[in-house]
């Protein structure tokens, strides 16, 4: 496995991001030449922290499913509000693109994955990256920084009545009645948005599943392709929905019952980008 940490700067940032690769290994007997999907993992944690139950165990459980997983430990406010995270985001879109050969990924199959208000900042990489505030001092066109999908889970969406207000209060900052429009995810939603798989619990108290409902209902009316999952149970932040990613004082919060939710996923994306692929492209 290829397991490194690069520190990311971006313009505007006070400090750099890090960026931790978790990438199987390639070998003759499973093909020298293997093209992954990258996945671009986005912890949680409402723009105040970073939730280490939705980094690494994440990275490791899809790596083992054959992709090239990759933790983004973004900046957060008050030190670095909007859109630092967000140009950071961008800026870790085009440095594994860019660092394809390297990584052995497909480079049109760059994909941010976020939980919560990670979820949040992963769809504003998939409807802001051509918002010139956020890419234009990364001094590159617009189109290095578009994801070729976006997978949202149990994901902080709309400022509107169902807002997660503590994360727009803490990202925006100062700017919070300026802002609060553009950060809404349902609002930015175009016909260039990329596709997404979304998902969320029914019974989530801390982020309503409207916030997937509302994005559910932009991408539909835009005519993006994308797929949907509603899970019955399960409080917020399930991250993998199993006991390893739970301390033992807390497995009372655990709802198996949303587990699935990789399985899911996986088959969306094998179905959307395709398994590993030799360097000529071939399955």
């Amino acid at each position: 496995m290829l397991h490194e940490t690069v520190p990311l700067s971006v313009p505007g940032a006070s400090e750099a991001a890090m960026l931790t690769t978790y990438i199987p290994a390639s070998s003759p007997e499973l093909g020298p030449d293997r093209r992954r999907p990258a996945l671009i993992i986005c912890p949680g944690g409402g723009y105040h922290f970073l939730s280490d139950r939705e980094g690494e165990p994440v990275a490791l459980r899809f790596a083992g499913l054959g992709y090239a997983a990759f933790v983004l430990r973004y900046s957060l406010p008050p030190q670095s509000p909007w859109p630092i995270p967000q140009r950071q985001l961008l800026a870790a879109i085009d440095h594994v693109r860019t660092n394809a050969e390297r990584y052995h990924v497909k480079p049109d199959a760059v994909i941010p994955m976020g939980f919560s208000a990670g979820g949040h900042l992963a769809g504003c990489a998939a409807t802001l990256w051509n918002r010139p505030e956020v890419y234009r001092p990364l001094k590159k066109k617009s189109p290095a920084f578009r994801p070729d999908g976006a997978v949202l889970c149990y994901p902080v969406v709309t400022s509107g009545d169902y807002a997660h207000r503590d994360s727009f209060r803490r990202l925006l900052g100062d700017r919070y009645d300026e802002l609060l429009e553009t950060a809404s995810l349902e609002k930015r939603v175009t016909r260039r948005t990329p596709p997404m798989f979304l998902w969320h619990t029914a019974d989530d108290t801390s982020v309503p599943m409207e916030n997937a409902l509302l994005l559910d209902k932009a991408l539909t009316a835009r005519g993006v392709d994308h797929e949907l999952r509603i899970y019955p149970h399960g409080s917020h932040g399930q991250s993998l929905a199993d006991r390893t990613v739970f301390a033992p004082d807390q497995l009372h919060r655990l709802s198996t019952a949303c587990a699935v939710w990789v399985a899911h996923c996986d088959a969306w994306l094998q179905h959307r980008f395709g398994g590993c692929a030799s360097k000529e492209g071939e399955e």
